[in-house]
């Protein structure tokens, strides 16, 4: 890019040459190349610059996004985020798998469109048809996993000039917020109680689950080695899928599980049974296929309990706590949570807001009063 003063032999005087030559970020063999000469000044050039430059740079993008389908783009997104791409946000093997089976599943109508082609008309109307015959949250899953794309794709210079079609999308749709989940103290001892008397070889595992709020991959992960009897502490650092095999926790950061008496002495009697073995609960192929919540599902109705699944257990293990007077963020240190978000509803499934609250409320008639009243009702 550049302003050149020069003499022209031809008219016998001076002029002014503008050239601007761009290069494609992406794709090194696109360039585009601009020049105007024969401009009388100085001031003249400097705006055909402008000109020129804005103009190179629609041509580069032009070229850059032609061809460019939907389809092409989100893979390549699904791709930079398995590779950890700094331009891509991270997600959990379990989030990344969602949001591409959504985007496949529910954006196959632009999957031959260039994305220059899929304007805020076509994103709206695919949001609100999902939203009305699907479910708010999966409208709401699906947005993200477009802005997701769209993100990546923009921070990573892959498009230019376009913004996620699914901006300013608002619906008029409200959720209507359903009740957790739980199991209440008496359940719980009811679950358990069945499961041992059964001999049910998940017996462990949910216990483990109830005394800890470590979640299935974690309970599957545990290692004696992270078994502090001593200091009364779990280590819980370790989570395993039946996709990627053992790694970080799913928040990737590790986190302390005090133990209690009973934990304790669970503990050393399961001990006792496994003998030398690396993994603190017993493996058996069910778990390793997944099955946990299905099979958990199906063992409480089978006794009489209400239907949960596995990861309920570590709901029923924060509200107990919580139940207990114990403060909300030691609750979420243990269980590992960042999002206080998540814990307000425990603290309301637990009631502890509220408890007591109208204790003050006396508005029946005083006993003794009621008892003339008994006594005239009997007369009669």
């Amino acid at each position: 890019m550049a302003i050149v003063k020069y003499f022209d032999s031809k008219d016998q005087r001076e002029y002014y040459k503008v050239r601007v030559v761009r290069k494609s970020p992406i794709n090194p063999t696109l360039r585009v190349d601009k020049l105007t000469n024969k401009i009388a000044t100085l001031v003249e050039a400097q705006k055909i610059e402008k000109n020129l430059t804005r103009e190179a740079d629609r041509d580069i993008f032009s070229k850059e996004t032609e061809g460019v389908k939907w389809k092409t783009l989100y893979e390549d997104w699904n791709e930079a985020v398995f590779k950890k791409d700094i331009f891509a946000k991270t997600l959990s093997i379990t989030a990344q798998d969602e949001y591409y089976k959504i985007l496949r599943n529910y954006t196959s109508e632009w999957n031959n469109l260039r994305i220059e082609e899929i304007d805020k008309s076509k994103a709206w109307l695919l949001l609100d048809k999902v939203d009305r015959e699907v479910s708010i949250a999966r409208r709401k899953r699906l947005r993200t996993a477009i802005d997701s794309v769209y993100s990546w794709a923009i921070l990573s210079s892959r498009i230019k000039g376009i913004s996620t079609p699914c901006e300013g999308y608002k619906s008029a749709r409200k959720e209507d917020e359903k009740i957790p989940e739980i199991l209440t103290l008496e359940e719980i001892k009811r679950l358990l109680k069945s499961a041992k008397e059964l001999n049910s070889h998940w017996y462990p595992i949910w216990a483990l689950a109830l005394f800890t709020g470590m979640r299935s991959g974690e309970l599957y992960a545990l290692q004696w080695d992270a078994i502090d009897f001593e200091g009364c502490m779990i280590q819980v650092h370790r989570n395993w899928t039946n996709k990627t095999g053992f790694g970080p926790t799913k928040g990737r950061y590790w986190r302390s599980c005090p133990m209690g008496e009973q934990l304790m002495d669970f503990l050393k009697e399961l001990k006792l049974k496994t003998g030398n073995t690396k993994f603190v609960l017993p493996r058996f192929q069910s778990w390793t296929d997944g099955e946990q919540a299905d099979r958990l599902r199906k063992f409480c109705i089978g006794v009489g309990l209400p239907s949960i699944k596995f990861h309920t257990l570590r709901a029923c293990f924060a509200t107990q706590l919580i139940k207990d007077s114990v403060a909300p963020a030691i609750v979420m240190k243990i269980c590992g949570w960042k999002d206080l978000k998540t814990m307000q509803r425990y603290i309301r499934l637990a009631g502890i807001e509220v408890r007591g609250a109208t204790n003050s409320i006396r508005i029946l008639p005083e006993k003794e009063a009621m008892g003339r009243v008994l006594e005239l009702f009997g007369n009669n």
